[in-house]
């Protein structure tokens, strides 16, 4: 038992450490708390059954090494890891101008 990371999502045969698993490319499959991992694309295709996806398809991922998983578990990383989120330079907002402010005002007709 000291090499499972994790059982399949499908079929609960074991998962390695540092082995190859399956994974739905669909974001709410891979969320960490409902993460999906298949040992096999059958598995994967067996969860389909039970979840309307609309465009999908299984990736084959490495499972985590089991230092790794142990910081996980610790909650010192995070996984499945998460994409880096680009940083966007915005230009600076206009600064207000100190002088009188221009009001006009509509007569009414």
């Amino acid at each position: 038992m000291d090499t499972v990371w994790k059982k399949c999502s499908s079929c609960r045969n074991p998962l390695l450490f540092g082995g190859d698993y399956w994974a739905c490319n669909v974001s709410t499959c891979n969320r960490p708390r409902t993460f999906l991992a298949f040992c096999s694309v059958s598995c994967w295709d067996a969860h389909l059954a039970s979840i309307r996806h609309r465009d999908t398809w299984a990736e084959e991922k490495k499972a985590p090494s089991r230092e790794f998983w142990e910081k996980v578990m610790a909650g010192s990383e995070v996984f499945p890891p998460r994409p880096p989120k680009e940083v966007e330079e915005v230009a600076p907002a206009p600064k207000p101008s100190s002088g009188p402010k221009t009001v006009i005002r509509r007569k009414p007709s």
